[in-house]
């Protein structure tokens, strides 16, 4: 496609750079690693590459199933998801709800990531040293996503989407999160009784930027996993020491 930027532009404070993007309407769905902080101070170096490792194995098995999605780069402990009409979605709104569902109905492992979701008009560019040939989004939805996605709402949720409420513009909360359906074996045809819940608009306070309305609609079954993604990452670095295979930089 044509680039909507691109152009060299001489600074005198800067200096000589190219300037290369291309702009898009696009839903950003941001995914970030809970307690990040936390995790850090708990596991070694090393337990928490491994659980990173598990997170991104993770959340890989989500992006499969979406056919209208393009992962951004990771950013540290999160990650972004790019749902637009561009890339072949009919409502990309929609698609990074459904989503973003799916992390939350298949975290057998408890990771209980943060969800953010914001619309509007995003450019993906350049932007680095020389010969750095890595891209990036940015935009307005980029940052309210990853801001939503930050907010802890006082409910004791399981998993938690979090959006400005407008994008919701009325939709059917069952044509957006249908029913799960499934075959029992005596019963025959049986529907999963509803296990999110769409919360009621609330105005928060964002510093700099003034008061947004936001909605979230949350899932209140929590999984029980036997072991702990943080547990396994322990688990992980405790076999690998016992075959010898750790071999520390002295």
């Amino acid at each position: 496609m044509p680039l909507t930027l691109d152009v060299e532009i001489d600074e005198e404070c800067c200096g000589s750079f190219p300037v290369k993007g291309i702009e898009f309407d696009a839903t950003v769905l941001h995914l970030g690693m809970n307690d990040f902080p936390r995790l850090s101070a708990e596991l070694s170096p090393a337990e928490l590459l491994v659980f990173q490792n598990m997170f991104i194995c993770w959340l890989r098995e989500s992006f499969a199933g979406s056919r209208f999605s393009v992962v951004e780069k990771p950013l540290g402990s999160s990650f972004l998801l790019l749902f637009s009409a561009r890339f072949g979605s009919a409502d990309p709104f929609v698609d990074a709800l459904r989503t973003a569902r799916w992390l939350g109905e298949n975290d057998t492992l408890k990771f209980s990531p943060t969800i953010g979701i914001a619309s509007g008009t995003v450019i993906a560019g350049f932007a680095g040293w020389p010969g750095d040939g890595s891209a990036s989004v940015y935009g307005a939805p980029v940052f309210l996503a990853s801001v939503c996605a930050k907010l802890n709402p006082k409910v004791d949720a399981a998993a938690t989407i979090t959006f400005p409420a407008d994008e919701w513009k009325g939709r059917s909360f069952d044509e957006v999160f249908p029913p799960v359906e499934y075959e029992h074996p005596e019963k025959g045809r049986m529907r999963q009784p509803p296990t999110w819940k769409l919360g009621e608009p609330c105005e928060v306070d964002f510093p700099g930027t003034g008061r947004l309305l936001l909605r979230d609609i949350a899932n209140f079954i929590h999984w029980m996993p036997s072991v702990s993604a943080s547990d396994k990452a322990r688990e992980w670095v405790s076999l690998i020491r016992s075959k010898g295979l750790y071999r520390k930089n002295r």
